[in-house]
């Protein structure tokens, strides 16, 4: 390329929802650093995870396909090493690529493609969670969701989670200084990609009181929809509520209360790091040449419907955050409202770094976004597809959403459809409506046109068969993790001391 390629920041918390956002219209949500990305860079409005729930939606959005066509179906299946993602493409066109935080990748390769990968993960990357369509949901299996999340939120000193998350911004900052090292010692400007990945706001809901004590006061809205559908319309609802305990058990309203401010504070504290990241870079003298890309791997529903956590194809668990900041040579400005999606990630990387194109579900969100100002393409001229194929259903559950329709399928569960449009709480199934009926054929032909459902269940199915032997048989005898162990650092000064001085410093020539 002739000009110099830019530098990539793409930061994902885990569950994060779009609605609990300044820059997605939330009023409550103290989130200022994302509010500025989004206020000078290009804002997704419709981005839509391709599954909600954490490892399939990652494995899909880093290799630009959708789940069923990596065998990424659940949070116990194995991302195969040979599936290129954008690491492997962006490392074989020169670009330094880093990994810190978390992908909950399954298997035993936990780089996937990524140079470096800088910590562990907060979840085994055994096959520790492969679901049972054969097993009825109150034989609860151990790491199902849990309702107690919501009943216990509150305040922590210190948690798991929080001890990652702190670790991850700390190695965050200090790998900025290490590509600014490493390219003194180089004598040139070598391009880096860096994933940075937090677990939270996903629950437990417990943050730091810092981040509580924000919302002292302040009027965090309740649910807009507490009551759960009715079983004939949504048993999909009625399952994961009992998968998880909520069958058993209701939070009041102040229990709620207290588990959406726990959740407004845990994202808070994902502003803050955000916020560390930008400020390193502007110090670093990076972040001029730097694209950084906020998303999530899905939303949580937060109490609506009766429901938490995601699992669902309603927007609240389906859709996602997505913004990109950088140079307007680069990227567009503004907010676009066509339907664009995760597998959209590995295309917009591929064009921002000039990678080879690849074959991949998704298209470019700097094309999406071109299309959209170029006033040719309308919202209707994509189809977004959502898959859930995990625990919490016993058949594969499609999603199709066109523009103001969305159209859920899911066998031997009744038809949905809703007109975001005018029901944008998609309270109204309209799949039995006369005035819908053409709309409900054509979307229901997009689906058969993909999908071979009953193959696809055979398929998951097998799997599940497959890999519940193999988990077991892992587990006897001498065992051996997959997770990922960091290597020893050769860091300070080690050997050559004066080099090693030298090496580490980044001098301010302001002074």
């Amino acid at each position: 390329m002739t000009q110099k390629r830019p530098n990539i920041v793409v930061i994902q918390a885990d569950q994060m929802a779009a609605q609990a956002l300044g820059a997605y219209g939330d009023l409550a949500a103290k989130t200022p650093n994302i509010d500025f990305l989004a206020e000078e860079g290009a804002v997704f409005d419709r981005a839509y995870c391709n599954t909600p729930l954490c490892a399939p939606s990652r494995a899909s959005m880093m290799s630009g396909k959708l789940p069923s066509e990596i065998d990424c179906y659940d949070n116990g299946a194995d991302f195969a090493a040979s599936v290129p993602t954008f690491a492997h493409r962006l490392r074989a066109v020169g670009y330094h690529t880093a990994l810190i935080g978390r992908m909950h990748f399954i298997g035993p390769d936990q780089e996937h493609g990524f140079e470096e990968r800088l910590t562990t993960d907060v979840y085994p990357a055994d096959l520790d969670m492969v679901p049972d369509w054969t097993r009825p949901l109150d034989q609860r299996m151990q790491w199902y969701h849990d309702a107690d999340a919501v009943f216990t939120a509150g305040v922590s000193k210190a948690t798991v989670q929080q001890d990652f998350d702190d670790e991850v911004g700390f190695r965050t900052i200090r790998h900025l200084n290490d590509r600014v090292r490493a390219n003194q010692a180089a004598g040139e400007d070598i391009p880096f990609l860096m994933v940075t990945s937090f677990i939270h706001p996903h629950d437990p809901y417990e943050p730091p009181r810092e981040h509580w004590d924000r919302f002292e006061g302040e009027n965090i809205p309740d649910p807009k929809h507490p009551a759960v559908p009715s079983i004939d319309q949504d048993p999909h609802t009625h399952r994961l509520r009992a998968m998880s305990g909520f069958d058993k058990r209701d939070p009041n309203i102040n229990q709620v209360r207290r588990a959406r401010r726990a959740y407004y504070a845990a994202v808070s504290y994902i502003d803050d790091h955000i916020g560390r990241i930008q400020q390193r870079l502007r110090e670093l003298g990076l972040a001029e040449n730097t694209v950084i890309i906020i998303t999530s791997d899905h939303g949580d529903m937060l109490g609506e419907k009766g429901l938490w956590f995601k699992m669902s194809p309603y927007e609240q668990s389906s859709r996602v955050p997505l913004i990109i900041h950088g140079a307007e040579k680069l990227v567009p400005r503004g907010r676009f409202t066509n339907p664009v999606c995760l597998l959209d990630l590995m295309p917009t990387l591929v064009e921002l770094s000039g990678a080879s194109e690849a074959q991949s579900t998704g298209i470019s969100l700097l094309e999406s976004a071109r299309r959209e100002l170029s006033g040719k393409v309308t919202d209707e001229d994509r189809d977004i597809v959502i898959e859930y194929l995990a625990e919490g259903t016993y058949r594969p559950q499609i999603t199709l959403v066109r523009g103001r329709y969305k159209y859920v399928v899911c066998p031997g569960d009744p038809d949905q459809l809703f007109d975001l449009n005018i029901d944008p709480d998609e309270l109204q199934n309209h799949a039995t409506d006369p005035e819908y009926v053409g709309v409900l054929a054509q979307l229901r032909a997009a689906i058969e046109s993909r999908y071979d459902l009953s193959t696809l269940e055979a398929g998951i199915l097998a799997s599940q068969s497959n890999r519940q032997l193999v988990a077991e048989a892992l587990q006897q005898g001498r065992t051996h993790p997959w997770d990922f162990e960091p290597r020893p650092e050769q860091r300070y000064v080690r050997g050559d001391f004066w080099n090693a001085l030298g090496y580490g410093t980044i001098s301010d020539p302001s002074v």
